[in-house]
């Protein structure tokens, strides 16, 4: 016989283990238990830190207020866009936050959802939005995160497109209209390299957009730093000079930096030309900050685990060492910029055959 209290239980469909089974086909997902990631961790970024602190606090109390909000028909998207180059936190700011706040999240990987048999690339994103809003529903507050968004979003103009691809796009800004007019407690996030790729229409049907970029030359010092006394953590001997260096190259750069402000009168990033050559004309010979411009976080600590190998052998990690090893990894801005030629190479080269067939009679 059934009791009172079994009756009024509720059972739970999406348990943890139901919940990786059904998303693992179309990525990773992670609960707060599984993340490494700590929002303090993470350096840099203060001001998309408190934006996204605020949108996750939110996201909790969502369920809460919908009712309330859609009588107002003004019911707050649950969509967020990340931009920018590899490697500078968009992935692991986001799983930093989902630990804080003891939130799940699915990291859907583009390869898993695009697939060369038609209609299968439709089926696969409304799939894993529709069951992540079932488990929303059940569950309360999830995240699901595109990464590589660009490769099921990118612009339906482009004549390179093939039609399944801008089908795929249509259906993508279907499904999100819908599940934000249900008001479902249901995250969307997406991130991508490649931002003006994205089609206009999904571009807008995100309501925050937060630009990541490459960390300046306080930021680079301040990751460096973090990671070599990470080593030191470790019982590994570290050769002050790469402290002593470290800090007077960045010395040198701010000073450099200071004068060309006020000669300007404004303020000039990094990635300006003009601060760049005076740093390369009045600093002469090799440093670790003037090296990395252009390197990502990620960079730098692959870098690190490459110096770390090598001061395992000698239990003392030198400036020499660290330099070689920061050296040898190489920035992603370099490989970025290098990806952009390449492309626009092949791009005006097919631009260039179609021209061809089209002009070129046929053969009799």
């Amino acid at each position: 016989m059934t009791s009172r209290n079994d009756e009024n239980e509720v059972k739970i469909t999406y348990t943890d283990d139901v919940i990786k089974e059904r998303l693992g086909k179309y990525g990773a997902v992670y609960f707060s238990s599984d993340i490494k990631e700590s929002v303090d961790d993470i350096l840099g970024n203060e001001a998309k830190k408190e934006l996204l602190n605020d949108f996750f606090k939110a996201l909790i109390k969502y369920e809460a207020f919908i009712e309330r909000l859609k009588n107002t028909n003004l019911a707050p998207n649950l969509t967020v866009l990340l931009y920018g180059p590899p490697g500078t936190g968009k992935t692991s700011l986001t799983r930093g936050f989902a630990k804080k706040y003891d939130i799940a999240i699915c990291v859907v990987e583009s390869d898993r959802l695009v697939s060369p048999l038609l209609g299968d690339t439709i089926k696969n994103i409304r799939g894993v939005v529709e069951l992540s809003a079932e488990i929303s529903k059940e569950r309360g507050a999830f995240i699901l995160f595109f990464d590589e968004i660009d490769a099921i979003g990118s612009e339906r103009s482009n004549i390179h497109e093939v039609g399944e691809i801008k089908r795929a796009v249509i259906s993508f800004l279907q499904v999100i209209d819908r599940i934000n007019y249900e008001g479902v407690p249901l995250a969307i996030f997406g991130a991508t390299n490649h931002q003006n790729q994205l089609d206009s229409a999904i571009w807008r049907r995100f309501t925050f957009h937060f630009e990541f970029d490459f960390p300046d030359y306080h930021l680079r010092k301040q990751i460096i730093e973090s990671f070599i006394n990470k080593i030191k953590n470790a019982k590994i001997g570290v050769d002050d000079l790469i402290f002593s260096n470290l800090t007077n190259e960045y010395n040198e750069i701010q000073t450099i930096d200071r004068e060309l402000q006020n000669k300007l009168g404004k303020k000039i990033s990094e990635s300006d030309d003009l601060l760049r050559d005076e740093i390369k004309k009045k600093i002469q010979g090799e440093g670790i900050l003037k090296l990395t411009f252009g390197y990502s976080g990620s960079d730098i600590e692959r870098g690190t685990r490459v110096a770390l190998l090598k001061a395992i052998n000698t239990e003392l990690l030198t400036y020499d060492m660290f330099y070689s090893s920061l050296k040898l990894v190489g920035g992603t801005a370099k490989h970025v910029e290098l990806q952009n030629i390449l492309s626009n190479s092949k791009r005006v080269k097919k631009r260039g055959n179609e021209r061809k067939r089209l002009t070129t009679p046929p053969e009799i």
